[in-house]
């Protein structure tokens, strides 16, 4: 038996080329996933009129429905992910979530389309915490952190190409692509839904590609370090909620735009999609890449609080951009959303990798998994409907989106900034007392 060598031994991990080529099918099948999460927000207005539902209805179908299952779901798949296949866990839950979204396209009610989105939820909310799970064993560890930012980054990616290929499907059909075929009689938006699951299916055999690596143990905690660690582990939470935070507006922004830009300023709804999720693509993707590298770059000196100065930097950025947002002009909107995202995109990698470095390493599993949990709970459970509540009760229906969006965008990055500053504040602290902590 080989003992511990706190060099990387490369020795027994799958080929490399192998090993990124399941990043790759990972980055695919996030970006399926978002599109069969987020396809809904193109189709607002026909799915309002052709089921009689309200926009605080549509919300709760964008967040609610797929949050609710999400939140519960998540963090027992992610110990399941610990215990079965991996590959299988992925491949069980893309069947269902396309399945779900297949279903979508054939509902009749509120009622029945909410389940048919707790089904979306349920297959989603395998996928996050099986795959980095799977990455960690496809990678030592001097080189799995940028596999993991990348798979982030396909996330990330996949909030803006979900648009992007639902405004290319809905493209089609306008066209008439199907004419002639069984589907021609359905109404457009059911049809992007049954075209979108049935994508979701086919997508699902690439999973069966994938090889179950061999799961590795790695070094054992440092006995005696339970006392930091739960010091450090108490300031974790100010991070979680910053990176909840910003996913919560992401998920506020992201819904209600190009609903903003239908109905504001008369744009056609499949231009909306193809244009913004291109933009979203790249500024969302561009963003986290970027604050990966800004990570690595400012960490360099070992400073989890030098990470949290970047998040801060970005938050501080974020206010006007969320202000822009209501402009009335389409120029200034088209530059804000994407901006915002690509802003945004920069604190949740610092985020998390904040909360990578200040979590023990036996610990880092379960605190993603939290980190997940909150991040849809919060994020995607309450995101679009702060935003219909802000219009309501707040500005008035007659205000239009742009109002509620800003409003929401400038409190949660408000509230952030405060946080970012009191958690800088909390490590800084910390890091002065490590020499009694160490006594």
């Amino acid at each position: 038996m080989k003992s511990f060598s706190p060099v990387d031994d490369v020795t027994g991990y799958p080929r490399r080329s192998y090993a990124w080529g399941v990043v790759a099918i990972l980055i695919g099948t996030a970006i399926v996933s978002y599109t069969d999460r987020q396809v809904l927000s193109l189709l607002v207005d026909p799915v309002r009129h052709d089921l009689g539902i309200s926009d605080t209805q549509i919300s709760l179908l964008l967040g609610t429905a797929f949050a609710v299952v999400y939140g519960i779901a998540g963090i027992p798949f992610g110990l399941l992910a610990d215990r079965t296949s991996r590959r299988n866990l992925i491949f069980f839950g893309a069947a269902v979530w396309s399945v779900g979204t297949v279903a979508c396209g054939y509902v009749e009610s509120f009622g029945q389309l909410f389940a048919a989105r707790i089904v979306v939820g349920l297959g989603e909310s395998v996928l996050s915490p099986a795959a980095i799970s799977l990455i960690s064993d496809y990678f030592p560890p001097s080189r799995r952190g940028m596999a993991v930012g990348c798979f982030l980054s396909g996330i990330a990616i996949g909030s803006g190409a979900s648009i992007l290929i639902g405004g290319g499907v809905l493209h089609l059909v306008e066209i008439g692509a199907l004419a002639g075929t069984p589907f021609a009689a359905m109404v457009p938006w059911r049809l992007v839904l049954l075209l979108i699951g049935a994508l979701g299916l086919a997508w699902s055999l690439m999973i069966l590609l994938i090889r179950e690596p061999t799961r590795r143990v790695e070094q054992r905690a440092v006995p005696g370090a339970v006392p930091r660690r739960r010091a450090m582990l108490s300031m974790v939470a100010p991070i979680y909620f910053v990176v909840a935070t910003a996913s919560l507006v992401d998920n506020a922004v992201g819904a209600w735009a190009p609903t903003l830009l239908i109905r504001n300023f008369g744009r056609d709804p499949a231009q909306v999609g193809l244009q913004l999720g291109l933009l979203l693509t790249i500024a969302f993707g561009g963003g986290v890449l970027l604050g990966g590298w800004l990570s690595d770059y400012v960490g360099t000196r070992g400073s989890v609080r030098a990470k949290l100065g970047v998040c801060l930097v970005s938050s501080l950025l974020i206010l006007p951009v969320a202000l822009a947002i209501d402009s009335a002009q389409l120029a200034v909107v088209m530059t804000a959303v994407p901006l915002y995202f690509a802003l945004s995109g920069i604190v949740t990698a610092c985020g998390f990798s904040s909360i990578l470095d200040a979590t023990p390493n036996m610990q880092r599993g379960f605190a993603m998994a939290v980190s997940f949990f909150l991040n849809v709970a919060v994020g995607a459970g309450l995101g679009p409907t702060s935003v219909a509540l802000a219009g309501a009760h707040i500005f008035g229906a007659a205000a239009g989106l742009g109002p509620a969006i800003a409003f929401i965008a400038g409190l949660g990055y408000l509230l952030s900034v405060t946080a970012l500053v009191l958690t800088r504040i909390a490590f800084t602290l910390a890091k002065r007392a490590e020499p009694q902590l160490a006594a």
